[in-house]
């Protein structure tokens, strides 16, 4: 009889303080109750998120056997949908829960579940979700006349899926996530900050890459202008594909050595003042080796930014040295899809408008109707750091999206929040290097920010810099798979730490103002020979 007790006694507490492990045992009986009679009512009566459960089944570890989910633990899937039309992905895992919850960003117009973007979370056995943010299908036409569509895509699907996933997590385990985090880049970066600015509760942890910081403004300030920046008289391109590499190298041989090293990389293009009449073309010159006036002027207006007529300027320019990403095509090909068509104006133009209707004097103004939708430049955070929040925003110096974006935001939070060390209290930006969009580029876009959050909420240390990492392989393999939704890609992402023989560079990203310069000791490959550079 005492050794029976002691056996229950034993079983009953192990229960108690790891539920994860002995759950375990009975996993797929524990993902079945979730759509038993119980749950099903429970989670119909969510406060402003009613959840109705789709499926909910054990799928085994490496999931579906493809070269992306090998590595992925065993998991209970849970597809769920919020009312009226917000889809989620949430996935448990059954064998060992590190008891904290993640939610992935999507991007574009979103429309799937982008799982690629948060396994990396998956694997270190985190409760993950993703949302279609309330439509399914590629393409911006779900917000044609649809106005709680636009609403979802906005700001609602992010929460409320955040908020039914909580519910949900806690009735799997029986207990509550002891953290709560979101990670996001592209759309996932405006939902990341849309949760900072308008839901300061629903995360301790928030990671915010590259936002589009104008989504309704995008199309008409960076993809039209700059085909009309770069249309002649004639109705042909001005500059050619040709002349960038003489471009980008004419920018390299004036600014590349200012961090000490010339690598092809700048640290901070505003500090590079080089000007396309530099090569300009002698009078009655034209060859491949230098600019004509015409081209120079492109080049300005490319670097430049859109201006109206009054000369005032509405949108930020690309930077010197990204010259390489440029896109120089005047003419869109193929059907035309974009918010300007479904979602930016009020009412909707439909698919008949074209982006050569725009204009840049009496449309920026229309904007503002559908702005207080989809944007989210607040810099009022005090309620996301008084609730202990702590968010870290990066963006690529060689992204298609402006980068200096995210230092007017930044700079104008700073002023908000009472200064840089009370912004820096919770709140940090990383301008990378020769980065792309979200990740890759020349000068790497590999950095682990999963863990930076982890020990900046966790145990309180803030990132000071970061690590980013040049892959040898870029982009990562990628894969078409059949999961939901036909035409949901998944693409094979880095999983920290990295083995050594994937990456050839890593070097120090300085939390701003600060940019990283190299020490002229040791190999510039090595983060430990470069060194603060405050400005």
């Amino acid at each position: 009889m005492k050794l029976y007790y002691r056996l229950t006694t034993a079983i009953a507490l192990g229960w108690l303080f790891a539920p994860h492990l002995s759950f375990a045992q009975d996993a797929a009986a524990a993902c079945a109750r979730l759509r038993g009679p119980e749950n099903t009512v429970k989670f119909a009566r969510i406060p402003d998120a009613p959840t109705t459960i789709l499926s909910a089944k054990v799928v085994p570890a490496g999931g579906g056997g493809s070269i992306i989910e090998r590595d992925l633990p065993e998991i209970c899937r849970v597809e769920s949908q919020i009312a009226p039309t917000v889809g989620f992905l949430l996935r448990l895992p059954t064998k060992t829960w590190n008891g904290k919850f993640m939610m992935g960003g999507c991007g574009g117009p979103c429309g799937n579940y982008l799982n690629d973007r948060i396994d990396a979370a998956l694997v270190r056995n985190y409760a993950v979700v993703v949302t279609d943010m309330g439509h399914k299908g590629n393409g911006w036409i779900f917000g044609y006349n649809n106005l709680q569509g636009q609403i979802d895509f906005g700001y609602r699907a992010t929460h409320v899926t955040a908020v039914a996933s909580k519910v949900i997590i806690e009735a799997f385990y029986g207990k509550k996530a002891s953290r709560n985090y979101f990670w996001g880049c592209s759309t996932g970066g405006r939902q990341a900050l849309v949760e900072a600015q308008r839901f300061p509760e629903d995360f301790e942890g928030i990671i915010a890459g590259a936002p589009p910081w104008s989504q309704t403004g995008h199309q008409p300030y960076v993809v039209e202008w700059r085909a009309r920046a770069n249309r002649g008289k004639d109705g042909k391109p001005i500059l050619d594909a040709g002349k960038l590499p003489l471009t980008h190298n004419a920018v390299l041989e004036a600014c590349d050595a200012a961090d000490g090293l010339k690598d092809g990389v700048l640290q901070d293009p505003r500090t590079c003042k080089w000007d396309p009449s530099m090569i300009q073309c002698k009078p009655g010159v034209k060859g491949q080796d230098c600019l004509t006036p015409e081209e120079a002027e492109v080049v300005r207006k490319f670097y430049d930014g859109p201006r109206n007529s009054k000369g005032e300027r509405l949108y930020f320019g690309w930077p010197r040295g990204t010259e390489l990403k440029w896109s120089l095509q005047t003419e869109y090909v193929g059907a035309e899809d974009s918010m300007l068509h479904y979602l930016a104006f009020c009412p909707a133009p439909g698919p008949s408008y074209s982006r050569k209707e725009f204009d840049y004097d009496r449309d920026p103004p229309r904007l503002a109707l559908t702005d207080w939708i989809f944007n989210h430049t607040n810099p009022d955070l005090k309620k996301f750091k008084a609730a202990g929040g702590k968010l870290i925003l990066f963006h690529g110096w060689d992204d298609s999206i402006p980068a200096e974006f995210a230092i007017d935001y930044y700079e104008t939070a700073t002023g908000t929040m009472g200064g840089d060390r009370a912004t820096k209290d919770f709140f940090r930006l990383f301008m990378a290097p020769g980065m792309d969009h979200c990740r890759y580029g020349i000068g790497g876009g590999e950095v682990d920010w999963i863990t930076y959050l982890e020990n900046w909420v966790e145990k309180g240390q803030a990132p000071e810099f970061v690590v980013a990492y040049h892959m040898i392989q870029e982009p990562y393999p990628s894969i078409e798979r059949p999961i939901g939704d036909p035409a949901e890609r998944y693409v094979r992402m880095a999983r920290h730490p990295l083995p050594a023989s994937s990456y050839d560079r890593a070097r120090p990203i300085y939390a701003y103002p600060d940019v990283a310069r190299w020490s002229g000791r040791g190999d510039p490959n090595q983060p430990t020979s470069w060194e603060r550079a405050p400005r």
